[in-house]
């Protein structure tokens, strides 16, 4: 009789400690970063905020997450309403820490701390 009765207090106490446990949610878990986001229009104005972003984001992700855009081919071709213009050889660039991206914005991941700008440049 006793060593159910222990065997019974044992397991109540073992789901008692199981349940005592934090719980913890993926989206907790999971970390998440900090960025600047500039976009530079025609008119010379500039929308430069703070985002924050997950690892596996992409360029293109956080632009779309606080922009209107559209894009073609991994490419951006609008940014709120801002559209390239190949007629004329503009089209949307961005820079990664004031050096020109060397991949779409569909590829290109950034880190924690990093500035992403975008402009309208004409090529001759």
């Amino acid at each position: 009789m006793k060593k159910w009765m222990l065997s019974i207090v044992s397991l109540i106490a073992g789901l008692f400690l199981v349940a005592c446990q934090p719980q913890t949610s993926q989206t907790e878990t999971e970390k998440t970063y900090t960025a600047t986001l500039k976009v530079t229009f025609p008119d010379d104005k500039v929308v430069e905020e703070k985002v924050t972003f997950k690892e596996d984001d992409s360029v293109m992700d956080i632009l779309e997450e606080h922009h209107k855009i559209e894009e073609k081919d991994g490419l951006v071709t609008v940014i709120d309403d801002v559209s390239q213009s190949p007629e004329k050889n503009t089209y949307w660039m961005y820079d990664v820490n004031d050096e020109l991206a060397p991949k779409g914005a569909k590829e290109m991941h950034i880190s924690d701390g990093d500035t992403v700008t975008f402009y309208l440049q004409t090529f001759q």
